[in-house]
């Protein structure tokens, strides 16, 4: 395992005509042919909230842990199933991703996938992520 880097993260989500965007500052590192990126996430009224989001070979997982707990995985062609809970309970997700392309080496630069997200059955909405990792 390589050491851990310093860098600032940019999520960029868009859904129909909605776009939200999320700014940290984390660790990278490598464990073998994966790279793992961690950071806490601005505390809110969910409370505090650790994202470690694992980048493989056209693959990408998420898993939040502390006051949320969620974990999702992006496969492009595949459908997976996730979840989200909070103190308020857990609702099931089911995952499909429609494509992921990944300009980034070593897991700095831009990294694109979209999806659509049903939450326990229902159609959530369908997602366009662009994560950008840059050196700090």
């Amino acid at each position: 395992m390589t050491a851990k880097q310093r860098v600032r993260i940019r999520i960029e989500s868009r859904s129909g005509s909605e776009t939200t965007v999320q700014k940290a500052r984390g660790d990278l590192y490598r464990k073998g042919n994966h790279t793992y990126i961690r950071y806490e996430e601005e505390p809110n009224e969910l409370g505090r909230t650790v994202t470690l989001i694992k980048l493989e070979d056209n693959q990408i997982r998420i898993v939040r842990q502390g006051d949320v707990q969620a974990e999702q995985t992006f496969l492009p062609g595949e459908k997976r199933i996730g979840f989200y809970q909070t103190p308020q309970g857990r609702l099931e997700l089911e995952i499909e991703t429609h494509e992921l392309t990944s300009e980034a080496v070593h897991g700095i630069g831009i990294t694109r996938w979209s999806y659509d997200l049903y939450a326990s059955g229902t159609h959530a909405g369908t997602y366009r992520i662009k994560l950008l990792i840059q050196e700090e």
